[in-house]
């Protein structure tokens, strides 16, 4: 009693540790597709069915195709939201994603001893840490859980029915997340094992004819979903992963960014990797093949894409487990056969060296673990103002928007108003109109004028930190541009309007001009708030105000040296503008960003023009390298770095 009572606890524990890495708030209007799902789901639930196979949001390519392979985790979301809110929804997320790791658990234990799966736990669960946002990905999560789970009781009770309750379930996956092939390949894994450790009879096997029927229905009910063949082959076929998204990049991009000494979760996936792949050889003769095949594709799913690692993470605890579990029992043993002391000593010795790993493994980066975002549960602070802002003002598109705050327009605007462009990207827009209207109007004028015209934006919407560099310069430009008045910032989101007379009654109350930037942005420049005194910063930059920059960050850096971007801002400003120093301050300010960790494509390449700027050709090519390892489209940085080499030749 004594001894279940302690498993309890323990699992207990570990269930809080994991949920509290999940509890963390929505930030809205950051680039997230919630809530373009929550809008998708409450359109499907109201009957607008044409959702599933046009772009509808959008007024630039309405006709276009659209591939939607989430719509119901959107109407799940969406309903969970109108029962309980914001709150709600990160109950609801904690609640699944904990109930996925307990059932991979339960799993582990079904072929390990309780206090391996304990200990193997928490690797697992640094690894999952990587993906904790709410998304429609957390059903695959749970998906898996379930399908395991069934498989191997399925391996000690054939004669149970329980995995045809997976036919289902494949029904729902298919139409709640892309990773739904998983499922099929889950079962086609167990059926290949069973051929394999049977291959002379496995025709007239009872499980193998169970498995390969089961494997057909799932085959089968995967066609249910809106479109049919073409929902289940688009995905694969590369369309719908456009390579510029984060989590669809592979592992070599954190490499390349040589920044990963804070990723707990990309560190615990390499080390959990390496030592999965030892114990299959020191356990090669009794090893699961299935387990052996799932750990090698999970393992490089995790390389191919970022997302791919926490399933890694799924397969990881059950198949190390189920690999060290005679290891274990053998040392468990030999400690028992000890006298008291001994053993004592021994498991106290073990205890210590285990805190002692994950110390050194979890404290230099321990906030990585909460992805740097605000814990708690609901939206974080100013999520929906921007929008409310607009409405309040009654504000009209057209919009020219950014892809990163698409999602968050389509939910608070739709349908009186439509996206430009948002992050759906391949799944929802041309190549060519990402390609030759999008990007082009953002970096060339005279595109931009052409499109404007075209489409005849009265409002442009844009989130502030876009990962594009072309999108910082287009709203200079637009701020300079006398046909356009700002009246609108806060940390996120930044909004113009059209200099027109049906606009100027919100010019006149909310306009942030040279003049009064002061007094409309003392909310930010005095704030508590890092990040909201480096964005006030950074806006007198964009307007104009020099000297009022140059006092914040000033202030800025006095109260937050650690902060690498505020230094960063500051070695883009000394390059762009001579009273900040110039070349020369912006690589002191530039190294110390890199210092303080913004090892990015960015500050590298800045770094390059301001090592140019003060003719050392050498060290800004040097810089210009790093630069294009971590980024290689990183147009900026290879225009200069190409330019450097034809002065040398």
């Amino acid at each position: 009693m004594k001894q279940s009572l302690i498993k309890i606890l323990v699992f207990a524990l570990l269930l809080i540790f994991y949920g509290s890495l999940l509890a963390h708030k929505i930030q809205l209007p950051a680039a997230d597709d919630l809530p373009r799902q929550m809008k998708i789901g409450e359109e499907i639930l109201a009957g607008n069915l044409g959702i599933f196979y046009k772009n509808t949001f959008s007024f630039s390519e309405p006709d276009q195709v659209f591939y939607n392979h989430h719509w119901l985790s959107g109407a799940v979301f969406y309903l969970v939201h109108q029962v309980a809110g914001w709150n709600g929804l990160i109950i609801f997320k904690i609640a699944v994603l904990l109930s996925a790791f307990s059932l991979i658990f339960l799993t582990a234990i079904k072929k390990a001893d309780f206090w391996l799966v304990a200990f193997f736990s928490l690797p697992a669960i640094l690894i999952l840490s990587g993906r904790t946002g709410l998304r429609p990905e957390i059903f695959s999560y749970l998906f898996i859980a379930v399908f395991l789970y069934l498989l191997i009781d399925f391996e000690k009770h054939p004669e149970r029915n329980r995995i045809f309750w997976l036919i289902p379930m494949q029904l729902l996956w298919v139409n709640t997340h892309v990773f739904f092939s998983i499922g099929i390949m889950i079962v086609g894994g167990f059926l290949a094992e069973k051929i394999i450790l049977n291959y002379k009879n496995f025709k007239s096997d009872f499980s193998v004819k169970k498995l390969a029927s089961l494997l057909l229905f799932l085959i089968a009910v995967s066609f249910l979903n809106p479109r049919g063949a073409g929902g289940i082959f688009y995905f694969y076929l590369g369309a719908g992963f456009p390579g510029k998204i984060i989590e669809n990049q592979s592992l070599l991009s954190f490499l390349r960014a040589d920044n990963i000494s804070e990723n707990i979760p990309i560190i615990s996936f390499f080390l959990m990797v390496i030592l999965i792949g030892i114990s299959f050889i020191f356990n090669f003769r009794k090893n699961s093949i299935f387990y052996f095949l799932a750990s090698i594709f999970t393992a490089a799913l995790g390389f191919a894409i970022i997302r791919g690692t926490a399933l890694f993470g799924l397969i990881f605890l059950p198949a190390i487990s189920a690999n060290l579990n005679d290891i274990f029992s053998k040392i468990r043993g030999w400690l028992i056969a000890l006298d008291s002391k001994s053993a004592r000593f021994y498991g106290n010795a073990a205890v210590f060296c285990l805190i002692v790993l994950l110390f050194i493994l979890i404290f230099p980066g321990w906030q990585a673990l909460f992805n740097h975002k605000e814990q708690g549960i609901g939206l974080a602070p100013y999520s929906e103002n921007s929008a409310q802002f607009f409405k309040e003002q009654n504000l009209k598109g057209p919009i020219l928007n950014n892809a990163g705050i698409g999602s968050y327009l389509i939910y608070y605007l739709y349908p009186e108003e439509r996206v430009f462009y948002d992050n759906r990207f391949a799944d929802a827009y041309s190549a060519s109109f990402a390609r030759d209207t999008y990007l082009k109007l953002l970096e060339n004028e005279e595109e931009w004028r052409k499109n404007l015209k075209k489409y005849g934006f009265n409002s442009l919407f844009f989130y502030y930190y876009d990962e594009s560099p072309y999108v910082r310069y287009f709203l200079w430009r637009r701020i300079q541009d006398p046909d356009w008045s700002l009246v609108y910032a806060d940390t996120f989101a930044m909004i113009l309007i059209k200099n027109i007379p049906e606009n100027q009654e919100v010019i006149e109350r909310f306009g942030i001009t040279r003049d009064n930037a002061l007094d409309k942005l003392r909310h930010l420049a005095e704030s508590s708030n890092v990040e909201e005194a480096i964005t006030a910063g950074d806006i007198f930059n964009l307007i104009g105000r020099s000297d009022l920059t140059m006092k914040q960050f000033l202030k800025v850096t006095a109260r937050w040296p650690e902060r690498g971007r505020v230094w960063l801002i500051m070695g883009q400003m000394a390059l762009d503008n001579e009273s900040f120093g110039g070349a020369l301050s912006a690589v002191k300010f530039l190294e110390k960003a890199i210092a303080e960790g913004q090892k990015t494509a960015e500050a590298y390449s800045f770094l390059g023009r301001a090592y140019a700027g003060l003719d050392q050709p050498e060290k800004a090519k040097k810089a210009l390298r790093k630069s294009l390892k971590i980024n290689p489209d990183r147009q900026d940085a290879r225009e200069l770095f190409d330019s450097l080499e034809k002065i040398k030749l």
